[in-house]
């Protein structure tokens, strides 16, 4: 039986489910880039050292780890119902941040947050992956994945606000603004619609044969290669992108002596230029293919998240700021292909869930947690953040190219019809 998506969903619609895509992204770079951007303000309000801050972003960070389970839902209830409903979960955790009275609860607080973010963002790259064309797949990536470093910039352009006001603001304030998603929920929940792939799976003949709930179902012969193999450059990738986002304000405010209010108008404008190069990658992925954009995504972050934590001169910092962003940040778009392109519809949220979840965010996990230990000025053994963050830097990014050339399979002219048109005959 023939699984061709009908033409129902245009041009027009693909624009909608951009921008609802785009949104829901967008407050997953905000709520991860706030945590780190307020760090030192949310010590000194709620006490806490900065080995302790590593092990808070280690905790919050299994949260997209157990999100696992929900991402997997997909593949079960469908891509529509699962993002709203884990939109409203993470507003509603944004809420419960807001309202903590001390350390442990804001961490359980964000540690449920990062389950809805995680599995957020699993189904949002899926949607992309199953609703436009191959010619503009990599570009609609591409735009999506920018929307997490948009998010960033939004946190630098209200630190930079509030640093002008004439009186504090609570770090708290940061997280009642995210309350939005609930208006974005009202707005989207009229006109979303399951995505065409999904669709045409459930009405085929092969829907109930095919296994749609097993969370092993990705490590079957089939995929277990591309899972393994992905999920190492995922995991590595994140844990460089994630340890210099979590640190970079801390290591700018402490070490460098930059105020509050300049980094966060550094974070702001390096973010809208950065933010450049994921719409440049997925462009280049539509042309050249994913592995050979990667891997000059991969060697930019060699050389420019390196640099970034050896620099004290504040008008040097925002000219490689703007690089590291670009290259590192950047190639969540390639990375996001490969955990979605080569699936079949029936397994696919469940394999980029495991990229995702399993994969990439104990790096973000890990990487964090050992900066922070190794970086601490009392007792770590490095003693400065900085030399942590280039360390790590140096150490991961030429095993995740060298992984990435060698087994991560080109995904530029995967034809997703015909992997489901295979599974179901």
């Amino acid at each position: 039986m023939s699984t061709s998506p009908p033409a129902t969903h245009d041009a027009a619609y693909r624009r909608k489910l951009l921008f609802l895509l785009s949104s829901a992204t967008f407050f997953e770079g905000y709520d991860n880039f706030v945590l780190s951007f307020v760090l030192a303000l949310v010590l000194v309000d709620l006490g806490g050292t900065e080995a302790q801050a590593g092990w808070i972003r280690a905790i919050v960070g299994l949260g997209g780890f157990v999100g696992f389970v929900l991402a997997a839902q997909a593949d079960r209830i469908g891509r529509k119902r699962l993002l709203l409903f884990t939109i409203l979960g993470y507003t509603i955790c944004a809420a419960l941040t807001a309202l903590s009275p001390n350390i442990a609860f804001l961490t359980g607080a964000q540690f449920a947050s990062q389950i809805f973010l995680a599995s957020e963002w699993a189904v949002a790259i899926t949607m992309v992956t199953e609703e436009f064309p191959r010619n503009e797949r990599g570009r609609a990536l591409g735009i999506v994945t920018s929307m997490n470093t948009l998010g960033g910039i939004a946190v630098g352009v209200l630190a930079f606000v509030f640093g002008l006001l004439p009186f504090d603001v609570s770090w708290r304030i940061y997280y009642l603004l995210a309350l939005v998603p609930l208006v974005l929920i009202a707005i989207g929940r009229r006109s979303l619609l399951e995505t065409e792939r999904y669709s045409v799976l459930q009405r085929s003949e092969a829907f109930e044969r095919l296994d749609h709930v097993g969370l092993l179902e990705p490590w079957k012969p089939a995929y277990r290669s591309t899972v393994t193999t992905v999920g190492i450059v995922t995991f590595l990738r994140h844990a460089v992108a994630a340890s210099a986002s979590f640190w970079w304000a801390y290591y700018a405010q402490q070490e460098v002596g930059m105020s509050v209010s300049l980094s966060g108008l550094y974070l702001a404008a390096a973010g809208v230029v950065g933010a450049v190069g994921f719409f440049v990658a997925g462009r280049l992925m539509d042309r050249f293919g994913r592995k050979p954009v990667f891997e000059a995504y991969m060697l930019g972050t060699l050389v420019f998240g390196t640099w970034l934590f050896q620099i004290h001169d504040e008008l040097l910092m925002l000219p490689v700021l703007c690089l590291a962003i670009a290259f590192g940040l950047g190639s969540v778009a390639v990375t996001s292909a490969f955990s979605t392109e080569p699936f079949p519809t029936y397994v696919r949220s469940r394999a980029a869930a495991w990229c995702r979840n399993a994969f990439e965010i104990p790096g973000a996990i890990v990487a964090p947690l050992v900066v922070g230990l190794l970086g601490d000025h009392v007792s770590g053994a490095i003693g400065s953040i900085g030399d942590a963050m280039s360390l790590t830097v140096i150490a991961l990014i030429p095993a995740t190219m060298w992984i990435a050339w060698r087994y991560v399979p080109e995904t530029k002219d995967a034809n997703l019809v015909a992997m489901d048109e295979a599974v179901s005959t």
